[in-house]
């Protein structure tokens, strides 16, 4: 995961910026993923100053998912900016708090970005993940899939009520 190693030590103070592609290899790395395909592009402005480091991250791009209707895998295009601060301290804790700010230590030379990366993309999914409506305004998921949710869906389901219980309902008169 090299690749998202962005070394810092030596920067001076000011504005730097770095692209970072994303392909499937990168999920690969993350079995328990929503998103196991997907290419996207992260463009990284970094501003460098004394006690602190700026990272504003755009990521563009698309990533395969699986319809919650339908079950058909779609392509969801993804466009999220952020920004991540990053602050010296005596030891790492790269566990991201409210504000989107992380301490590093003040030897490391380095920060990785790829965990970051990972949150963000997933942050960026929709809670509703389904196939956009087509051209049409109908839903563009699997045309059978739909017809048998609509099958037992629609459905009248007799309810058998135990003879029982149904003394009971004299009790709410």
């Amino acid at each position: 995961m090299n690749k998202f190693v962005i070394k810092h030590r030596n920067l001076k103070e000011g504005t730097f910026n770095y692209k970072f592609d994303i392909d499937d290899s990168f999920f690969k790395i993350y079995p328990e993923s929503e998103i196991q395909k997907g290419k996207i592009q992260v463009n990284t402005e970094l501003s460098v100053t004394k006690n602190l480091l700026t990272f504003n991250i755009s990521l563009n791009g698309t990533v395969k998912l699986q319809c919650d209707r339908c079950l058909d895998d779609f392509d969801f295009k993804i466009k999220y900016d952020t920004i991540l601060y990053v602050d010296f301290g005596n030891q790492n804790s790269d566990l991201s708090d409210a504000d989107n700010r992380i301490t590093i230590s003040n030897l490391s030379e380095e920060i990785v970005l790829d965990k970051h990366f990972y949150d963000y993309l997933h942050l960026s999914l929709p809670y509703k993940r389904i196939h956009s409506n087509n051209e049409n305004g109908n839903p563009a998921c699997n045309v059978e899939m739909l017809k048998k949710i609509k099958k037992y869906t629609s459905e009248k389901k007799e309810e058998i009520i135990d003879p029982r219980w149904e003394k009971l309902k004299s009790l709410y008169n």
